[in-house]
C-alpha cells in the first residue's frame, strides 16, 4: 500500500507555478509527477534583428494531467510578443534553439516516447513568406551523439501555398533519461506581414516496468507448485 501511496504522490506532484526559462538557463529545474526536467541550456539565438530574445519573456509551466499517456510535460508561453516577427521588404528571421534533460525520478517508470504541439500562433497578413517552425530531437546522451528520435510542428504560408502541421510525436526504446534539443524559426519578408508563435508544449509519456496484479499472481502460483513438486521428490 505505502509504495501505491509513493507512486501517486510522485504522479500528481507538480510545481503549478510559470518559470521564466531565463531561471532554468541559470541553473533552475522543474519537477513534474516523477520526471526532472534540468540542465537546461541555450544553444543559439540569432536573428536579422540586432536584439537578442529577452528569455525573461518565455514562461514554463508544469503539464501533470496526462498520466502515463500522453504522460507529463511542459507548456511554453511567449509573452510580450517575443516571438513575432515583420517583414521589412528583406528575409527576417529569428532562430532561438535551447536543450534540456528529462529524468525519471522513479525508477519503475521509464519514458517511452516524446509529443510535441503547436498550441497558439498566427500568421497575420501573409503575402510572400511567412513561416513558424519548431523542430524538436532526442538524444539518448547529453553530448548529443546518439539521435533517437525527431519531430517537427508548422505553420507556413509561402506564396499562397500554405502548409500546417500542429502535432507530431517520436517512439523510442523505453529509458530513465533523454536530452532534447528544441530549434524555433521564423521568417517573414515583406513589411505588414507577421510570423506569431504565442505557445507551445510537449509531453513525455511513460510504461511502468512494475509487472502487473495478474502476473505477480501467476509468478506466486508458479512459484508455489514447483515448491510443492521438489517436496514430493
Amino acid at each position: 500500500m505505502r509504495k501505491i501511496l509513493l507512486i501517486a504522490s510522485l504522479l500528481f506532484s507538480v510545481n503549478v507555478c510559470a518559470t521564466p526559462i531565463s531561471t532554468l538557463f541559470n541553473g533552475g529545474s522543474i519537477v513534474v509527477g516523477d520526471k526532472l526536467f534540468d540542465q537546461w541550456e541555450l544553444i543559439q539565438d540569432i536573428s536579422s534583428n540586432p536584439f537578442s530574445v529577452n528569455t525573461d519573456d518565455i514562461d514554463v509551466t508544469s503539464l501533470a494531467d496526462g498520466g502515463l499517456n500522453p504522460g507529463s510535460g511542459l507548456h511554453f508561453e511567449i509573452l510580450n510578443d517575443a516571438f513575432t516577427l515583420e517583414g521589412n521588404d528583406s528575409y527576417t528571421f529569428l532562430d532561438f534553439m535551447f536543450s534540456f534533460r528529462v529524468s525519471v525520478l522513479d525508477p519503475i517508470f521509464k519514458i517511452k516516447d516524446n509529443s510535441l504541439y503547436l498550441t497558439d500562433s498566427a500568421l497575420i497578413n501573409p503575402t510572400s513568406l511567412t513561416s513558424i517552425f519548431i523542430e524538436e530531437k532526442i538524444y539518448s546522451d547529453p553530448n548529443r551523439g546518439n539521435e533517437i528520435g525527431t519531430k517537427n510542428v508548422e505553420r507556413s504560408d509561402i506564396f499562397g501555398q500554405q502548409n500546417e502541421k500542429l502535432f507530431d510525436s517520436a517512439n523510442f526504446s523505453p529509458t530513465d533519461e533523454i536530452w532534447v534539443t528544441k530549434n524555433i524559426l521564423l521568417e517573414a519578408i515583406d513589411f505588414g506581414e507577421f510570423a506569431s508563435l504565442q505557445s507551445f508544449e510537449q509531453r513525455f509519456s511513460q510504461v511502468s516496468v512494475v509487472p502487473e496484479p495478474s502476473t505477480l499472481i501467476l509468478f506466486s502460483l508458479a512459484l508455489v507448485s514447483l515448491t510443492l513438486r521438489r517436496k514430493s521428490k
